[in-house]
């Protein structure tokens, strides 16, 4: 999966961080958008490449223009911004589409930082090529686009049609990380795929111009969504006494398709007990600290049971929210530790609270990860699983009950709980299927959406 090396796996990261940090604004023609995205990617190598008689580029130039225009601490971090981008203009080692990245990765950091900036000048015209607006445009969205007008099917035109905005929605929210978009993206397109298994492929191949396949993007996208989901395998589903990733490995040891000796399923019998007593069931070790302790047991068996390998990597794990392979666990984890910025993957602290008592609630609201919750999270997966007109009601809530609500540091968790509980309240009325769908939704491992609500007393 990763035989491209840190370096591409690296650049691809920075690429996708620059261009999901804010969507593309559509018109009443999406046609119109669509063609005016193409010509500017099309030409975007003028933007390094082609030089004004001082030696400046077009980018380089509409930033000497904004610099006139600014003062204080924003014209002193922008000059210094400025240096950047032209040394990065005259750096030879990079291609011109790379020097579009990095340089617009740059300037988006900045424009977050001083959005009274980035309001200012965001649609400020860089020489004759296009605005901020343009170049900050979603590549992914765009290759989408350019092959839906090469598809025939017309019920798949109309599937493509309604994902772009999905893609949109995904990357548009600028309250979310980096690691969150990637993590929704990955959603996002399992769901799709979930519904439309057969165009899978033809999908998958569709290049994002200068920068690989949407295959290879969501080869990294997932490792986001494994990482984020990691606690969903140390959780006990209900009627059962191992966690779900020790009862699925279980399963897969006793599938007669791998064909294992008598010696070889007692090895893997061990190596999986060795997880259930030593790690699933041990309370102090945090989530990070387990998957670290399965990926040891791991390297310990390879050393005796090497001859195992591909096989067990092949064990689906996870299998009720769609994790993945026991190799995927393997490769997400070494992901995490050599590229997230924490040196490591960022998860949930282990817990396992009573179902559904309220003394322990707040664990739903809890942020992790910057700024994700058991609550926003379980639910958004259940949604997307779930996807329908239900799904689509209930999602503008979620955000007000996520951003509005449990973002909100000044309501205490007393409150917040509350006010979500009164949110499901009135959402549901008297609406019986708004009430079978709400409250099949189950948050971790603490209790349902109807559970929650009794604890905010409605």
């Amino acid at each position: 999966m990763f035989a491209a090396g840190r370096r591409s796996t690296a650049m691809l990261c920075t690429f996708f961080f620059v261009l999901f940090l804010t969507a593309p604004v559509f018109g009443d023609d999406k046609s119109d958008e669509s063609h005016e995205a193409r010509k500017r990617r099309e030409s975007s190598t003028d933007l390094t490449d082609v030089k004004d008689n001082d030696g400046d580029n077009a980018i380089i130039g509409a930033m000497f223009n904004i610099s006139k225009q600014l003062s204080g601490e924003e014209a002193v971090e922008w000059d210094l911004l400025m240096e950047e981008c032209n040394s990065t203009s005259y750096n030879s080692s990079l291609t011109s589409d790379e020097m579009i990245v990095f340089i617009t990765a740059e300037i988006k950091t900045f424009f977050l930082k001083f959005p009274d900036v980035r309001e200012k000048f965001l649609y400020l015209q860089i020489g004759g090529w296009g605005d901020f607006e343009g170049l900050f445009q979603c590549e992914l969205e765009i290759a989408i686009e350019r092959y839906i007008e090469t598809v025939s099917d017309q019920n798949e035109k109309i599937a493509l049609e309604e994902l772009v905005p999905d893609i949109s929605y995904c990357v548009n929210d600028e309250s979310l990380s980096y690691e969150e978009k990637m993590t929704n993206i990955s959603m996002t397109f399992a769901a799709f795929f979930k519904q439309h298994a057969s165009w899978k492929q033809a999908i998958m191949s569709i290049e994002i111009e200068g920068f690989g396949s949407i295959s290879y993007f969501l080869d990294v996208a997932d490792m986001y969504f494994r990482i984020a989901n990691f606690y969903q395998l140390f959780m006990v589903e209900s009627g059962e006494t191992d966690c779900r990733l020790v009862v699925d490995m279980t399963a897969e040891v006793n599938n007669a398709k791998y064909k294992f000796s008598r010696s070889e399923k007692a090895m893997l019998l061990d190596f999986i007990d060795n997880i259930r007593v030593l790690i699933a069931k041990n309370a102090s070790l945090s989530v990070e600290a387990k998957v670290k302790a399965v990926v040891y047991q791991y390297s310990q068996l390879m050393k005796i049971g090497a001859f195992l390998k591909f096989r067990l990597r092949e064990f689906a794990i996870g299998v009720s929210f769609g994790f993945g392979t026991f190799g995927d666990l393997i490769d997400a984890y070494d992901f995490g530790v050599r590229f997230l910025p924490t040196g490591g993957p960022t998860t949930m602290s282990a817990t396992t609270p009573a179902q559904g008592d309220c003394s322990t609630v707040d664990s739903v609201i809890q942020v992790f990860s910057g700024n994700m919750t058991i609550f926003y999270q379980d639910t958004d997966i259940y949604l997307k699983k779930n996807h329908g007109n239900q799904a689509i009601n209930w999602h503008p809530y979620l955000n007000m009950c996520q951003h509005r609500i449990i973002m909100n540091s000044t309501v205490p968790s007393t409150e917040k709980i509350q006010k979500i509980a009164f949110t499901i309240k009135t959402y549901i009325g008297q609406n019986s299927a708004r009430a079978d769908y709400l409250y099949a939704i189950q948050l971790g491992h603490w209790g349902t959406y109807k559970e929650l609500q009794t604890c905010g007393g409605y």
